[in-house]
């Protein structure tokens, strides 16, 4: 089982930019106790956004996951999102994904952007590997260490208060939601293969069995001729026996005419 110790967060919403700031979380059950506006939605949306990559509704647009740019008096915020963990295997690691918010002049929306995602893990000998975004999928390689797959942490896991009711949605929404938690449709796309392949070697079969007769019909010639040649090998040695005896009574009468 994988197990999240730390969270860092700095420049989302009322975290300041300047410096991160950490959350040690508690075996077994860490509560999250707070007024409304604490920040609590927050802690839950930095999990979420460290371990799937997805931001909060709206966020890419309204600029309102990071930091605000008009409270610093900054064109440009960095933001940072980093968890410290155990993954699956029992080996430690720690994701860090990065953010910019861009407010241009004369404008009053704010652009929000991904700029890097990484991922740290101590291999058993003790060795640092660190993976970017250029060189793997940060998604895929977390759902592994994680043991959990993206869609359980998106819609389940670290559901955002906003998109809570989503099991009451129109019913194509709703199946469609399940079968990415369940993985449905990369278990019939499995059967189509299973199907697929189920066709392709019956179709061998059919072709090995007419081959099959075909050769069993060879070797019933074969036999029959290996039969007809053992039975003229025998009539052939006792003609040959034949002509031995008529030579012996030849040799004697060609002597007395000679």
């Amino acid at each position: 089982m994988s197990l999240i110790e730390t969270l860092s967060i700095q420049g989302i919403r009322s975290f300041e930019p300047s410096r991160p700031q950490k959350l040690d979380f508690i075996r077994p059950v860490t509560l999250i106790v707070g007024t409304n506006g604490a920040g609590k939605t927050t802690i839950i949306e930095c999990l979420k956004y460290a371990t799937t990559g997805e931001l909060p509704p709206g966020a890419k647009t309204n600029g309102s996951f990071v930091h605000d740019p008009k409270l610093t008096g900054e064109a440009t915020i960095r933001a940072k999102v980093g968890i410290k963990m155990i993954d699956v295997f029992k080996q430690p690691m720690m994701v860090t994904r990065s953010l910019e918010a861009t407010q241009k002049q004369n404008q009053r929306s704010v652009t929000v952007r991904t700029m890097d995602a990484t991922i740290k893990r101590v291999l058993p000998n003790g060795q640092v590997q660190s993976l970017n975004q250029k060189c793997t999928s940060i998604d895929s390689e977390l759902a592994i260490s994680l043991g959990v797959s993206k869609p359980v942490l998106e819609y389940v896991i670290f559901c955002h208060q906003e998109e809570s009711n989503w099991p009451l949605m129109e019913g194509k929404l709703v199946k469609q939601r399940f079968d990415e938690i369940f993985a449905s449709a990369r278990y019939v796309k499995a059967l189509e293969e299973v199907r697929g392949l189920k066709k392709i070697y019956d179709q061998q079969v059919k072709s090995t069995d007419a081959e099959l007769a075909h050769l069993r019909q060879v070797k019933e010639e074969a036999d029959a001729k290996s039969r007809d040649l053992a039975e003229k090998k025998v009539r052939l040695s006792a003609y040959e026996e034949e002509k031995r005896k008529v030579t012996e009574r030849l040799e004697p009468l060609e002597a007395a005419l000679g």
